[in-house]
């Protein structure tokens, strides 16, 4: 009996987006115009994209490339994260992500301010993707006053459920 293939579509992720010139050419055609202003996609490289925990349980990152910004040295991050179904605390994961991403570059670098890291969510499924993109909007903030004391970020959504 042949072997099954797991996961089929996170493996056709990854192999595709792990050539760099599909990802230049995502990024070309899907980050917003204002980012796309100040980066050097010629500069695109791919990053680690695996962090293994003391209890040896692996995190994946679909993928993790750092590209040059401005005139300024520096980086950003664009992480992306492959979802074939609609994930309501898909900011977890992703910030989850974030900081073992921030701990990994600061172990190497010893540097700071950390570098910015833009989420980048692509998703497809015959459902349909209904979870705000900001970080609080899965936070119970009672009052206003209380807001200051959570972390925020937004991911980018790229939904080709409609495109197939």
């Amino acid at each position: 009996m042949p072997d099954m293939l797991i996961n089929p579509h996170d493996k056709l992720f990854r192999e595709t987006y792990s050539d760099l010139s599909n990802a230049q050419a995502f990024l070309e055609n899907y980050l917003p115009e204002d980012i796309l202003n100040i980066v050097n996609l010629k500069t695109l490289e791919i990053c680690k994209d695996s962090f293994i925990e003391k209890d040896l349980s692996d995190y994946y990152s679909d993928m993790l490339y750092k590209v040059m910004f401005g005139k300024e040295p520096g980086y950003i991050y664009f992480l992306f994260e492959h979802k074939s179904y609609p994930d309501g605390l898909i900011h977890l994961q992703l910030l989850e992500y974030m900081l073992k991403i921030w701990r990994l570059e600061y172990k190497q670098t010893k540097r700071k301010p950390l570098s910015v890291i833009i989420p980048l969510v692509l998703f497809h499924s015959a459902q349909k993707w209904k979870t705000d993109h900001a970080f609080n909007s899965i936070i119970n903030i009672p009052c206003e006053q209380l807001s200051d004391y959570i972390p925020d970020f937004k991911y980018l959504l790229s939904d080709f459920s409609r495109v197939f």
